[in-house]
């Protein structure tokens, strides 16, 4: 065994061979002149000697670390540790001759009889593995240094008087990448303040993003989006560099700063987020009655500074729900109600406006209708969660007209009802006697 690199033979023993496996080399000669080896798997006791298997290597192991494997290889080892190759395919022998995979043939219990053959990564595409975790560490921890810099400086040198939702928000910010900053580096991956199907490296883009986002904005009254990526990197193409993600970025900048973009100095953006309502909302520079569907927009309600004299807020997820409550003739005065509309998905805007009417209202319930399907339960918890920490009744409204007043018990409900069935709202709207039903219990 001496004739093997010690290190790809400790790799074998750690990640290849089983408990209580060894390693034999074959004794045919010139076995190291070939540009593969065989090497038994071995399983030795005092009284027994039996083949198990056997693994096909490489005789040369290069080590230019500015070679990779083909992007094909990488993408069949992202979740496998074992797959399957054609022996007879030209890059097989290539990927095996050059040391990317090592070749696996396990034995029948006779020791002759071949049971399996599959291929595992070869030393060299551990090595190429490892060293990318260790770049991947290192500009993980560059970026957390990069963040506690940038948060100990934020606003010091910025003479632009600001509007106080402009201060509310970069203070939000701020904060949040101040805490971000004091994490280790293994925790960026599952911290809670990124959408958790997020990867480590668009969640390391998206910090970049904010720090070019928080420098501008404490610097210019005014920006757009290319002057983001462009201000930050400052070398050609920087303006582009965030363009991938524009939407999932602004939109996650705009729930960390519970505002919209456009009121933290980014122009351009061409887009106004309604908040479509019935009921009773007063405001300081605003107010509006009984009657029709109304709409507040996005930058309105970062502006104003909504209350309700509504005992009953009813949190609903499409149009149609929001609509045929409006048209019930005295409904909503009779029950002293008012229904928000989220539209298909909770805007930062929307939660923002809610929180404003639970917070200087004195409501005695929150009712959330959503639709019966994925999207649907998962616009309930958003809903939930936006309020879940006032000290009100909450009450969810199933598919068969009944309240549930527990989100656990809601959820796992749902979670059943899903594996069976699917239903919008407008297909259970029910009517007002149902809906004052529902109030009263």
């Amino acid at each position: 065994m001496d004739k093997l690199d010690p290190l790809l033979i400790s790799y074998i023993e750690k990640f290849i061979l089983k408990s209580s496996e060894q390693l034999e080399m074959n004794t045919g000669s010139n076995q190291l002149e070939l540009p593969f080896i065989d090497v038994n798997i071995i399983k030795r006791t005092e009284r027994t000697y039996r083949v198990v298997g056997v693994l096909t290597l490489s005789t040369s192991q290069p080590d230019s670390s500015d070679e990779h494997p083909d992007e094909e290889l990488i993408k069949l080892f992202s979740s496998k540790r074992k797959i399957t190759l054609d022996d007879r395919e030209p890059k097989t022998m290539r990927w095996l001759e050059l040391g990317w995979v090592i070749r696996e043939v396990r034995f029948k219990k006779d020791g002759k009889t071949m049971d399996s053959m599959q291929y595992r990564r070869g030393y060299r595409f551990y090595k190429y593995e490892s060293e990318k975790a260790l770049q991947r560490k290192y500009a993980v921890e560059e970026l957390l240094q990069t963040l506690r810099e940038s948060a100990a400086t934020f606003g010091d040198s910025s003479e632009i008087p600001y509007a106080t939702h402009r201060k509310r928000g970069l203070h939000a910010l701020t904060c949040l990448i101040s805490e971000i900053a004091g994490q280790m580096h293994s925790e960026l991956g599952t911290s809670s303040h990124f959408p958790a199907r997020w990867s480590v490296s668009k969640r390391m883009n998206f910090l970049h993003f904010i720090v070019a986002f928080i420098r501008l904005a404490f610097s210019r009254a005014n920006f757009d989006w290319k002057e983001i990526g462009a201000n930050y990197y400052r070398e050609i193409g920087g303006s582009k560099a965030f363009d991938s993600y524009k939407g999932e970025f602004l939109a996650q900048l705009e729930e960390w700063a519970q505002c919209p973009a456009d009121s933290l100095g980014m122009t351009s953006l061409g887009k106004i987020t309604p908040l479509y309502f019935s009921g009773k909302i007063t405001g300081q520079f605003s107010a509006y009655r009984f009657g029709p569907v109304h709409a507040l927009t996005d930058l309105a309600i970062v502006e104003e500074e909504y209350t309700t004299e509504a005992t009953t807020i009813w949190l609903v997820e499409n149009r149609a729900i929001l609509t045929r409550m409006a048209a019930e003739q005295g409904f909503l005065q009779e029950t002293n109600s008012i229904v928000l509309c989220a539209d298909g998905h909770l805007r930062s805007s929307h939660r923002l406006c809610i929180r404003q009417l639970v917070k200087n209202g004195t409501p005695e319930q929150i009712i959330i209708w959503s639709d019966y399907d994925p999207d649907g339960l998962i616009i309930a918890k958003e809903l939930y969660l936006a309020v879940d920490h006032h000290r009100v009744a909450f009450k969810w409204i199933t598919h068969d007209f009944k309240v549930m007043t527990s989100w656990e018990d809601y959820e796992e409900y749902m979670k059943a009802f899903l594996k069976q069935h699917r239903a919008e709202q407008e297909q259970v709207l029910g009517g007002a006697e149902d809906w004052k039903k529902w109030i009263a219990l």
